[in-house]
């Protein structure tokens, strides 16, 4: 009787993991309480795993745990005192095997007594050598994958290696050359950049998750790697697998004999792809915009997933490292998780502030600076020819190649740092600081800083065309981030990728102070159809200023009816800038007053529908926040015309107008406030009749 249960409970198994995939139509979120600078909760996620019984683990690379979520959602700790856990995988004893990427270790976790142990490496000692358990060296392996057998596979990072652990505990190299690269070839002749992700098939082949190549790999038992998706472009690009595009894909986990899904970490995508008769690559969910929505799976929004694992009753559990959450796409009538509040995944800036001591990103750190940019200035230009976009930091002037300092202690979460190395924009993103237009980890000729931090590609000519910083390094307040590169300034991004806050808010600059009040330029009413009602500066020999900047208003009213733009030209100054420097506004707002002085009815209280404390969901939806023809950047003029009757606040930016329908026809003063973060404040008043609205 007993043989015979357990004949039909395996059966059961067998056909559970047989039957075709149910459409996974839903996400939710499963744990985490969005990203903490504290370590002390579920704030930084990235390996998943899934067991027969409904448990699910998953990895705290900042906290060093790994946690358990119970099938009735109970959070426990499963492991803890690692070292920047990274991926995780169940063995056949129902051990947990765990990438421990910050001691260059592949450990095992006992999940019956929680007690570690290593399996191979030597904790602290990064390396790369083969042979016997303890003599084996990897150099910060972030994936990992078990065979039916026990043996371990590895994706060894930052040897852009493959290797293979046996039962007995002994390492070898299945693929992968001594630097990264990308070549299909067999064994030691192939290579791969920064492999992340290892996924075992069902043929027993490995597919891996080249990061650095932005391509799917396939490494069969011969040891014969070839491309299986991807073309190299960072993109998300469906299609065809050769045609298809990924951006840094970093997990994989298998669906069937013909199927796999693909965190794509930098696309803020999930991806499923397809082989066999019919192959093809499609997005799931996510994509652009970046963020924290639940829900059915087209309008869901993810933010760097990282980690996948398919649980037996159908769901895709997946680590969203971005929003510091466990989430899960379900099938119909599954009962999992909950709808998160996108409010989760904001850092608020006093969090922030609390935290990161007072500095600057220069020596001495408490020598003032000036101040050349602020969050939610427009970038390029708005015209319907031009690209613009918002400003997502600070800027912070320094000397060509002085040494950019960071000013928060943290560790590097992210396997690919760096990128637009050689660039005006190469950039150094940590999970809660980013520091932009800086050659990362050596001076302006090219030569790196002391010390095996940072590693480095160079081209023919010597050039440097590739940096990286191992996930799970320590970067300390004062310590050496690069230097200054032509732009002459840092950009200092203060908060999350994709929920930024403004930095003065988030960040304490010694010595900063700011008494200058904004200057309006100009006031102009447009009707909804863009047509002004008060005369614009149409001598100007500035034709965009024209449209956005009107002349100095006189005693004359104007007449108004229907639904009104307003459009308000200013720039804001600080003490101790230079006088050239025009920065943008914080916060902008209107009013409507009667004859009296008195609130109009609907403006019992200022309408600010524009506060730059952080920026919308959709950082391009610059046109929803400024009028045509403003524009700035590093260099030419610097034109900031605020569409304040649009909201543009509270990560939201949605168009909206001024309705003059809810006001008795009459004299009427409308008022424009225009403030910086510090609290000064400029007025202009415009003096306007408003006219019996026409039925349309």
């Amino acid at each position: 009787m007993i043989l015979m249960a357990a004949a039909g409970f395996f059966a059961w198994r067998w056909w559970l993991r047989s039957r075709p995939p149910k459409p996974l139509v839903a996400v939710v979120s499963v744990a985490g309480a969005g990203p903490k600078i504290s370590a002390s909760t579920l704030s930084d996620p990235f390996g998943v795993a899934a067991d027969d019984d409904g448990n699910l683990f998953v990895s705290d690379g900042a906290g060093g745990r790994v946690y358990r979520i119970s099938a009735e959602g109970a959070v426990t700790v499963a492991a803890e005192q690692l070292d920047m856990p990274s991926a995780i995988a169940l063995a056949p004893d129902g051990s947990l095997v765990v990438a421990n990427t910050g001691a260059h270790t592949i450990v095992r976790v006992d999940l019956k007594t929680n007690r570690v142990s290593v399996i191979a490496g030597a904790p602290g000692l990064s390396g790369d050598a083969d042979g016997a358990s303890a003599e084996a060296r990897f150099n910060a392996p972030v994936g990992v994958a078990v065979g039916k057998d026990g043996a371990i596979f590895v994706a060894d990072t930052y040897n852009d290696r493959i290797r293979a652990i046996a039962p007995d505990g002994r390492v070898k190299t299945l693929a992968g050359g001594r630097e990264p690269g990308y070549v299909d070839a067999a064994g030691i002749e192939a290579r791969f950049d920064t492999p992340c992700g290892i996924a075992m098939a069902t043929d027993g082949a490995l597919l891996i998750a080249d990061t650095g190549n932005h391509l799917i790999r396939r490494l069969t038992l011969d040891g014969a790697v070839s491309t299986v998706a991807g073309t190299g472009d960072a993109s998300e690009r469906d299609g065809p697998p050769h045609d298809a595009a990924f951006a840094e894909p970093t997990a994989i986990a298998v669906r069937n004999a013909n199927s796999f899904y693909v965190a794509d970490a930098a696309g803020a995508t999930v991806r499923l792809c397809v082989l066999g008769e019919q192959p093809a690559v499609t997005t799931l969910a996510g994509g652009f915009p970046i963020g924290l929505v639940d829900g059915e799976v087209a309008r869901a929004r993810l933010n760097r997933p990282t980690g996948l694992a398919l649980t037996p009753d159908g769901a895709l559990i997946f680590a969203d490292s971005g929003n510091g959450l466990l989430r899960a796409f379900i099938p119909n009538g599954l009962k999992l998780g909950h709808r998160s509040n996108a409010e989760v995944a904001i850092l608020k800036a006093t969090e922030i502030r609390a935290a990161v001591p007072p500095r600057w990103p220069f020596d001495p750190p408490t020598a003032r600076r000036e101040i050349a940019g602020t969050l939610g200035e427009i970038r390029g230009e708005r015209e319907p020819e031009h690209d613009a976009w918002f400003h997502n930091g600070l800027d912070i002037p320094g000397g060509y190649g002085e040494t950019t300092r960071a000013i928060f202690s943290e560790r590097v979460s992210r396997p690919l740092a760096v990128d637009g190395v050689g660039s005006t924009r190469e950039r150094l993103r940590l999970p809660f600081i980013g520091y932009i237009h800086v050659r990362i980890g050596r001076d302006q000729n090219d030569r790196p800083f002391a010390g095996d931090r940072f590693s480095f590609r160079r081209d023919e000519q010597g050039h440097v065309i590739g940096v990286r910083l191992r996930r799970g390094t320590r970067i300390n307040a004062g310590d050496p981030i690069g230097t200054l590169n032509r732009l002459n300034h840092v950009h200092l991004i203060a908060g999350p990728a994709s929920a930024e806050v403004n930095a003065l808010a988030a960040l304490e600059l010694p010595g900063l102070v700011d008494t200058v009040p904004p200057v309006i330029e100009g006031v102009t009413l447009t009707t909804d159809r863009n047509e002004p009602l008060n005369e614009p500066a149409a001598k100007s020999k500035d034709k965009k200023a024209a449209r956005t900047g009107p002349r100095p208003p006189t005693n004359q009213r104007v007449p108004v009816q229907g639904r009104l733009r307003i459009i308000v030209r200013a720039y804001d100054q600080a003490d101790g800038n230079a006088s050239y420097r025009r920065l943008g506004l914080y916060r902008l707002g209107y009013t409507v007053l009667k004859p009296d002085g008195t609130p109009a009815p609907g403006f019992e209280q200022p309408r600010y529908n524009i506060v730059f404390e952080r920026l919308p969901v959709d950082p391009l939806a610059s046109n929803i926040a400024y009028a045509e023809g403003s524009q700035s950047g590093y260099s030419g003029k610097t034109i900031f015309a605020y569409l304040v009757t649009n909201v543009v606040r509270d990560g939201e930016a949605r168009e909206d107008f001024w309705d003059t329908a809810g006001l008795v026809p009459g004299d009427y003063t409308v008022r424009v406030m225009a403030e910086d973060f510090f609290g000064n404040q400029a007025r202009r008043d415009v003096s306007v009749t408003v006219v019996k609205n026409d039925v349309r």
